[in-house]
């Protein structure tokens, strides 16, 4: 299972998401150089297996950070609804497919920020971004020390 793959997998499925964004320009990692706007990149910054008194629960807590990027403060904001709208509250459901299928327990979106890139001699137009903490909770496999 892979959250990484499991996560692209699942928002574009996602009708709502790439009415705003096409699936091809939603990306892991960094955004490329001259990637048509909107577009949406993410990352997984840091997780935590959880644990018990008597070893590991087959749990973990994983942290995505979401970058939505736009041409406009309103596209951005439109998209990031979207975002919301299906991660939010998200529980009890499989997302991706194959060797990908992730059992997600939880999901919530929190810590939003917003931030204007302004160019530097007026040849490029502005790009309008928002960054979004999508936290979630999955199950995964137990380590057997072999």
């Amino acid at each position: 299972m892979s959250i990484k793959a499991a996560m692209h997998q699942y928002l574009a499925s996602k009708s709502s998401v790439t009415d705003l964004v096409p699936a091809a320009r939603i990306v892991r990692g960094k955004r490329p150089a001259g990637m048509t706007l909107p577009c949406v990149t993410y990352t997984r910054p840091s997780w935590v297996d959880d644990n018990y008194q008597l070893g590991a629960s087959g749990k973990v807590m994983n942290r995505i950070q979401l970058n939505i990027w736009g041409t406009s403060d309103s596209q951005v904001d439109a998209i990031r609804a979207a975002l919301r709208n299906v991660l939010h509250g998200l529980q009890h459901t499989n997302i991706g497919t194959g060797d990908d299928a992730t059992a997600v327990e939880s999901g919530l979106c929190e810590n939003a920020t917003d931030a204007i890139e302004w160019p530097e001699d007026g040849a490029d137009p502005a790009r309008f971004s928002c960054s979004i903490d999508w936290v979630v909770h999955y199950e995964t496999t137990i380590p057997n020390f072999t």
